[in-house]
């Protein structure tokens, strides 16, 4: 295998790795949406195990190309491939192009989710501390009487 076959070969996988990070990543954006913690543990361990493999890939890739080319870009390298290559080689940045930008929709969605969630536990929290710190009861001409049920559930109209 010569250097040019070598490079497609490592454009490839990490080409089909960043593939696997961007449907390990809608798994994950489908088990935040169900809310289960259990799918939403089990999604990020196998979202950050194929990171890790893509980041592997990326590297060896990137690699390659500094020790041949400097600083070039990925289409001004593939622009020297061999006419037999090229086309594969610009197939393949293309890929990785859309796939990146589909990435980072996904993962500004996960984001989005993760942060309604925790905005939802804090509004929890506080209806809960001040369920336990108000005096809910009625007011008297003898003070507050408090309610029968020390409840921290709210009514529609809290």
């Amino acid at each position: 295998m010569n250097a040019w076959q070598r490079f497609a070969h490592l454009l490839g996988e990490e080409n089909r790795l960043l593939g696997e990070v961007g449907s390990h990543a809608l798994v994950l954006t489908d088990a935040l949406v169900h809310n289960v913690p259990e799918q939403i543990e089990a999604a990020e361990r196998r979202l950050e195990a194929a990171r890790l493999l893509h980041a592997t890939a990326y590297s060896a890739r990137v690699a390659m190309q500094k020790r041949g080319f400097g600083g070039l870009e990925l289409a001004q390298v593939c622009a020297y491939a061999p006419p037999s290559l090229r086309r594969e080689l610009y197939s393949f940045a293309h890929q990785i192009t859309v796939k990146g930008i589909a990435l980072r929709m996904t993962v500004s969605n996960n984001k989005a989710l993760i942060l309604a969630g925790l905005e939802r536990i804090a509004r929890t929290v506080a209806v809960m501390q001040r369920a336990s710190t108000e005096q809910t009861g009625t007011y008297r001409r003898r003070g507050i009487i408090p309610p029968p049920e020390g409840s921290v559930l709210v009514s529609r109209r809290a």
